[in-house]
């Protein structure tokens, strides 16, 4: 797809309109975000005096403290349940990654038929930004209709976040697609390889500009095996690229989608913690805010009307198009999940590995030849996630143990504590009272019994 995409070339205009569509997009939005953020702070700003107005205050206002909420969060993580078994984590992280897998590997067949594959009239189908809108609104439609489901049943959907907060991974995300798509067009195939790999660093140094996240020395080698070992693998894989050098322009395009990459989850994994909100309703307003400015670009470009006429002409093209759709829909729900639960840095961790893996599938099950070069990027990946999940394990053990331990010594304190005296008995006559200045009971008994005789 990339290589064909490469080949179809675009004109200086066509690129300048395309730019041009975004900084409308993105410019008319976040322009009404100031805008509605100076009428919220007006005295005279009433939030039930109509639509608009209850418009602006979802979009911009926050309906409860952030650091209120992330401390009263903490307070009900410290106070909840056990956490989980190490076996049911594992099986559901497992269930995760293998939904991630199957649902973009067939995206992905789908997808290079659409655009590689021509249709009746014997053309390809070019729209690349059209085929996003349509998997960024059938996952709206789907969350939505989930959204109703868990509220049907009773479950606390209402969150404080200001919807402005989700359009910031909306943008990475729709710019980390674009310098993506733009780079090949200017880098060789080895960086190509390197920029693919090279996910889990880029996300560990996004976590602590974002959220101060700090990772350790451990966590930072494995990244760098990770990284390492599905370079080895990609660069060595028998390939009919076209060798070409890397321009300048291409590594700035290269950077661009690295940062945004990595901001998009991290910024995500953070509204999670700061606002409590649900897997389910950050895949509706994330995919709210991509649909609403792709399909932006489509009109401003007029790109909508080509595409209208191209599906007249071929309406066979609708059922991959649907298709598709579907399972960038289904992989979503497992994508945000996945960082709802674990993580930017997991999630980072099974999209390094699962290119790696569908090669590795297709090894075994069709028994292609591998090089020592392949073999031994495998190695090093697959050592390096034996590693952290030994690690993590031990983690959880000692984290389980101190608790256990923790719970016995205040069981035993509790143990130890004197009982109060009943006041229904009346005192003994003959019991001294306490020494109010601390002093030894067995002194203060003595000299109450001499000054008894001397009466």
């Amino acid at each position: 797809i990339y290589y064909n995409f490469r080949k179809m070339g675009r004109s200086a205009y066509d690129n300048l309109l395309e730019v041009l569509s975004y900084v409308i997009s993105f410019g008319a939005f976040y322009l009404f975000v100031w805008v509605s953020k100076w009428l919220a702070l007006s005295p005279d700003f009433r939030k039930e005096s109509g639509w608009f107005s209850r418009l602006v205050h979802s979009c911009v206002a926050e309906r409860q403290d952030p650091a209120e909420k992330e401390k009263v969060h903490d307070e009900e993580v410290s106070a909840g349940r056990l956490p989980e078994p190490f076996w049911k984590t594992s099986l559901h992280l497992t269930f995760c990654t293998v939904g991630i897998q199957v649902s973009y590997l067939l995206w992905g067949l789908m997808q290079e038929r659409i655009m590689t594959k021509p249709y009746a009239t014997g053309e390809l189908f070019s729209s690349s930004k059209f085929l996003v809108f349509a998997n960024r609104f059938l996952a709206l439609l789907v969350a939505y209709v989930a959204l109703k489901v868990q509220e049907r049943q009773d479950q606390n959907t209402h969150h404080p976040a200001p919807l402005y907060m989700f359009s910031f991974s909306s943008v990475s995300n729709i710019m980390s697609s674009v310098c993506q798509y733009e780079a090949l067009k200017y880098v060789s195939f080895p960086t190509q390889v390197l920029a693919k790999s090279c996910k889990m660093v880029p996300v560990m140094i996004m976590g602590y500009v974002v959220s101060r996240k700090k990772y350790d020395l451990f966590e930072y080698l494995i990244a760098v095996m990770i990284t390492a070992g599905a370079a080895i693998f990609k660069l060595y894989e028998p390939n009919d690229a076209p060798v070409q050098n890397t321009e300048f322009v291409g590594i700035m395009f290269i950077l661009g989608y690295m940062v945004a990459d990595s901001f998009t989850s991290n910024w995500q994994s953070k509204v999670f913690k700061l606002y409590g909100v649900g897997s389910i309703e950050m895949m509706m307003y994330a995919n709210l805010f991509s649909s609403g400015f792709t399909a932006l670009g489509l009109v401003v470009t007029l790109e909508i009307l080509q595409v209208v006429s191209y599906i007249a002409a071929n309406p066979g093209i609708m059922m991959h198009m649907f298709v598709m759709a579907v399972c960038s829909a289904v992989g979503q729900l497992f994508i945000f999940t996945t960082i709802k639960k674990y993580g930017p840095l997991v999630f980072a961790t099974i999209q390094t590995v699962r290119q790696l893996l569908s090669i590795v599938l297709s090894i075994i099950f069709f028994g292609h030849p591998v090089n020592k070069m392949e073999a031994l990027g495998i190695s090093i990946v697959f050592i390096a996630l034996g590693s952290q999940i030994a690690h993590k394990y031990l983690s959880r053990s000692k984290k389980a143990s101190k608790r256990v331990a923790s719970s016995t010594s205040e069981e035993k304190d509790g143990n130890n504590v004197e009982l109060p005296v009943s006041k229904s008995s009346p005192p003994d006559s003959n019991t001294p009272p306490e020494s109010d200045d601390g002093g030894p009971k067995e002194v203060q008994s003595l000299l109450h019994r001499s000054s008894d005789k001397s009466t």
